[in-house]
């Protein structure tokens, strides 16, 4: 999972907002979607434009953020593919201690493939793909903030991403009503 750029609220920001995307993904959709535009274009702009100062970084970043939540609003289904794809992408890029931007040639066809199936998954089960990688996208930017690493890390995200599945399935349900 990509994580926000280093500055002075980074990381209560990264846990606040893994906070909301752990317990409420499928509810703030087009947070989950700004989210993924906000690390996309974070990562395009610290990869290739190397510009300065900070502020820029961030208001770039800031504007892939609004283009995903534009995406969330307006094209539904072609955002859960694209955050699929990014979420999906970049996680199995972490989990294969893959260096994004040091990619081998083998490595980029992989990530390709696994960020692909990940956002035909997302379109096919549609509300379980949300909750899914919402809960990864939480789990993982509170993990980025805690700054752990290693299998420490590993083990703590697929408890975060369990209780985070739960809670967002418990609010998805359908009510009952007491006759």
């Amino acid at each position: 999972m990509p994580h926000f750029e280093s500055g002075p609220y980074a990381p209560l920001l990264a846990f606040l907002v893994g906070g909301l995307l752990l317990l409420l993904g499928r509810r703030l959709f087009w947070l989950f979607v700004g989210v993924a535009g906000f690390l996309v274009m974070s990562s395009l702009v610290l990869r290739y434009f190397h510009l300065e100062p900070y502020l820029l970084r961030l208001l770039l970043a800031l504007a892939g953020g609004c283009i995903g939540i534009l995406l969330a609003i307006f094209a539904q289904k072609l955002a859960v593919a694209l955050a699929g794809f990014v979420v999906g992408g970049h996680t199995l890029a972490g989990l294969l201690g893959f260096d994004l931007a040091h990619l081998r040639p083998g490595q980029g066809l992989i990530l390709l493939l696994g960020a692909i199936v990940a956002a035909l998954l997302a379109l096919w089960l549609f509300d379980l793909a949300l909750i899914f990688f919402s809960s990864l996208a939480g789990a993982g930017l509170i993990l980025d903030a805690a700054g752990l690493h290693g299998q420490t890390r590993l083990l703590l995200l697929v408890v975060l991403v369990v209780v985070g599945f739960i809670a967002q399935s418990r609010l998805t349900e359908p009510r009952r009503v007491r006759a």
